[in-house]
């Protein structure tokens, strides 16, 4: 039994000599039908992942995305099934090279090699890319990461080269800036109506509605704003709102100072239950000087009445 043993191995020894060294001579066309080994790499989501991303917060904590790696050789042609078995157990380097991502996107790998071997069964592993996206990225736009996959001739094995796309979307920043150009803080009379323009510029990555409330409304004064304003989706966009304030005109002298409180709160233009963090401004009006509320209209009747006096005292005379 042992010696038919060893005569078998010599026999498979001396073949796969003979055909390595007719493999050498004949021509690489000729030599891929009867070998064809290669290697095989598929790069996809995968983990916890699924098929399936949820969006990514431009400016948010980064994402850490699983990627699925897959190896295995290919064995189609003449003799190449017989001759794998000899590279059974060889290490193999899977080199992986991001190539292209969007301007607004950064995506590192946490190792551009993979170590595995050589098997009969395709070989599973996971690696972590981390992608990193600023306030640029279109909310709900095309993101992707093309990564270049390849592994190194290994023998009769031929080299392998494969780019791969895989996709993710970019999520809606709402983000906002608010300024009064006309300063914070006015004085006008009690019987004066004052008005604050409010500009708002879009810092997001979308056409932004943005929501005016007004709070603390001092008792006895009124005050009224814009109910909302639309942003364009490039960034820098502005829109302007206007806030109108009325003290109370109670008869007799006046010397009020009261702060109005102006919250401010955008949503994504397309879906307004996509809202982010609101901001706000606050506005000091003064009142100062006198009020005679009523007081031309009995200054109107007293004259009236003088001028009735005054004919009648002529019609007597």
């Amino acid at each position: 039994m042992t010696k038919r043993f060893k005569t078998m191995k010599s026999s498979i020894v001396m073949g796969v000599l003979l055909v390595s060294i007719f493999a050498a001579f004949i021509p690489t066309s000729s030599a891929g039908f009867i070998l064809n080994m290669s290697s095989l790499v598929d790069v996809s989501w995968g983990g916890a992942n699924e098929t399936i991303l949820k969006p990514l917060v431009p400016l948010g904590t980064p994402g850490q995305l699983t990627l699925n790696v897959k190896y295995q050789v290919t064995t189609g042609g003449f003799l190449s099934q017989t001759l794998f078995l000899l590279f059974q157990g060889r290490q193999v380097n899977i080199n992986l090279d991001i190539t292209e991502t969007p301007t607004w996107c950064t995506a590192t790998l946490k190792s551009n090699s993979i170590t595995t071997t050589i098997k009969t069964q395709p070989q599973e592993m996971t690696t972590m890319l981390t992608i990193r996206i600023d306030e640029n990225a279109p909310a709900f736009g095309a993101g992707y990461v093309i990564i270049t996959a390849s592994v190194p001739k290994i023998g009769l094995i031929d080299a392998y080269t494969q780019v791969f796309t895989l996709e993710f979307t970019p999520a809606y920043l709402p983000m906002i800036n608010a300024q009064l150009p006309e300063g914070n803080s006015k004085t006008i009379g009690p019987m004066d109506t004052v008005s604050f323009p409010i500009v708002v510029e879009n810092m997001g990555n979308a056409r932004t509605t943005v929501k005016f409330t007004i709070h603390n409304i001092p008792q006895g004064w009124v005050a009224v704003v814009t109910d909302d304003i639309t942003l364009d989706a490039s960034k820098g966009s502005t829109g302007t709102a206007y806030l109108t304030v009325r003290p109370p005109k109670n008869f007799g002298y006046h010397n009020d100072d009261e702060s109005i409180i102006v919250t401010m709160s955008p949503a994504r233009a397309e879906d307004l239950s996509n809202i982010g963090p609101s901001k706000t401004v606050t506005v000091i009006v003064e009142s100062r000087g006198f009020s005679t509320p009523g007081f031309e209209s009995l200054l109107f009747i007293g004259a009236l009445l003088a001028v009735v006096l005054i004919i009648k005292l002529k019609k007597k005379k």
